[in-house]
């Protein structure tokens, strides 16, 4: 952090790039000073993901840019007011998750023991096992469908809400973490297990579900270590950190190249079925000539910024994971446009609670007799922004994303930070609720050990700003819950009339 600040006042000396380097020292004391302890991360690990990934979004803009050879005030156009505004919500979001994980004796609330009783923190091999196939043969499936879902295709919606469980068997790789004991042979099939999800991520023609089993495990990983006190120095021997070297180095490279090849057929992904995409993506994998024409586009063409008044433009990083993650350069633009519409815009307000409705199952709706057609609101809140913003009608369908900040700003105006505050608390209670006080010490559930990497990259990503976390208070968390627990039922009594015969 500090040779980063360094380097950038050294090579982009600016006003505007110094608040971006006081909003990522601001960022990183807080979180370093307060809430980077092992208690912390071990008593709550689930709601410290979702914190964590509030930290990563204001702490990676600096270092990522600078290694890209950029400042990180990178394209802006109103870098004050998104430095400022984004270090804001960071404190509203750090005052809310320790208010939430706050307490002077550990106790278990209603939801723990509920889900206690549930089987939630209670598991075996097998039952990993048989889940694992219950989403990957969901997964398979859903190959069949088109990209987006309709609205009203309630069994696709059901089964989409599954797929997470395909990545079930990976936590036998860390089995101290669901009181299970070390099998080498058993490892030895979790690791094939992750090429063929890998593989078959791959055939989805999504970046983000082919990464998905590669932080999960990474994720996994240091909580293991953090609760064994395991020192990552004492680990890695010198050959293994050789080792460790030579997989990333080509193991990034393949993935940035199945990237490209992915990127190359995007725009036929609706076209035709997902057999016949994976089939092109493959070729154009396996086409030197084509593979060496992307990547020389990638070093020789630079990314070109375009200005709000000409489009939209998501340009910020060149990496495209820390791009998704990372692209602070959506604030400045939501935040622009937010200015443009004025704060606490009532069309904004009026959009943003057709929205909450919209979460709402369409029985429930019609049963309080609340008309809604949710085909109106089938598009992000960052198109909305946008359409208001520039006046351009066509922008609806697009699914830009949105910030916090720019899209809360724009809907309630400076009131948004009190309301944002009130629904991180529940956001961080709910996540808390993944864990169990024992007997024998702290016990994580099967859910949260499966779903940490959706819980911190989904749950709190910029995508849908505020919409997305109320989401998951009114109906994501509890739906997660419920599709985890029906579908655990009948492996249950699958496993009994299997062991009876």
């Amino acid at each position: 952090m500090y040779v980063a600040i360094v380097g950038e006042l050294v090579f982009f000396p600016s006003l505007p790039n110094l608040c971006g380097c006081a909003m990522a020292l601001i960022v990183w004391l807080i979180f370093r000073t307060f809430f980077l302890k092992r208690n912390i991360i071990l008593q709550h690990p689930f709601a410290f993901l979702m914190f964590l990934s509030m930290f990563l979004y204001r702490y990676l803009p600096l270092i990522a840019t600078l290694i890209e050879g950029k400042p990180i005030s990178y394209g802006f156009e109103v870098p004050y007011e998104t430095f400022f505004y984004e270090t804001l919500l960071f404190v509203v979001s750090s005052i809310a998750f320790a208010a939430a994980i706050y307490k002077k004796k550990k106790y278990n609330n209603v939801i723990q023991r509920t889900l206690y009783r549930l089987h939630f923190f209670k598991t075996e091999s097998s039952t990993l096992w048989l889940l694992g196939l219950v989403g990957l043969v969901v997964r398979i499936q859903q190959l069949s469908v088109v990209d987006n879902v309709e609205y009203g295709d309630i069994n696709n919606k059901f089964l989409a809400g599954l797929t997470f469980l395909q990545y079930a068997p990976v936590i036998m790789l860390f089995p101290t973490l669901c009181g299970m004991l070390h099998n080498k042979l058993r490892n030895t099939f979790v690791w094939i297990y992750v090429g063929v999800i890998f593989v078959v991520s791959f055939a989805t023609n999504s970046r983000q579900a082919m990464i998905y089993p590669i932080f999960t495990i990474i994720l996994l990983f240091f909580i293991y270590l953090l609760r064994h006190k395991i020192s990552i120095y004492r680990l890695l021997s010198p050959a293994k950190i050789v080792f460790v070297g030579v997989v990333v180095v080509f193991g990034l490279g393949f993935v940035s190249d199945v990237s490209l090849a992915m990127l190359a057929n995007r725009g036929i992904r609706t076209d035709v079925s997902s057999g016949k995409l994976f089939e092109k993506t493959v070729k154009t994998l396996q086409d030197e000539q084509t593979m060496n024409k992307l990547r020389s586009l990638t070093l020789e063409e630079p990314s070109q910024i375009t200005s709000y008044r000409g489009g939209w433009d998501e340009t910020y990083l060149d990496n495209f994971i820390m791009n998704r993650f990372a692209n602070l350069r959506i604030s400045d633009e939501t935040i622009h446009y937010a200015i443009k519409v004025g704060y606490g815009n009532g069309k904004m307000q009026t959009h943003f609670w057709k929205q909450v409705l919209g979460i709402f199952p369409t029985n429930i709706l019609n049963l309080i007799g609340v008309s809604l057609d949710k085909k109106d609101i089938a598009h992000s809140p960052g198109d909305y922004l946008y359409m208001l913003g520039s006046g351009n009608s066509s922008a609806i369908g697009g699914y830009r994303i949105t910030s916090h900040t720019g899209d809360g700003l724009a809907t309630f105006g400076l009131w948004y930070f009190s309301l944002q505050f009130v629904v991180y608390f529940i956001v961080y209670l709910l996540a808390d609720c993944l864990v169990y006080y024992g007997k024998n010490g702290l016990v994580f559930s099967t859910l949260g050990l499966v779903n940490g990497y959706n819980l911190m990259l989904t749950i709190l990503d910029n995508g849908g700003g505020i919409y997305c976390d109320l989401g998951f208070v009114i109906r994501g968390f509890w739906q997660m819950c419920f599709l985890w627990w029906v579908v655990n039922c009948f492996v249950r009594i699958f496993e009994v009339l299997i062991k009876r015969k």
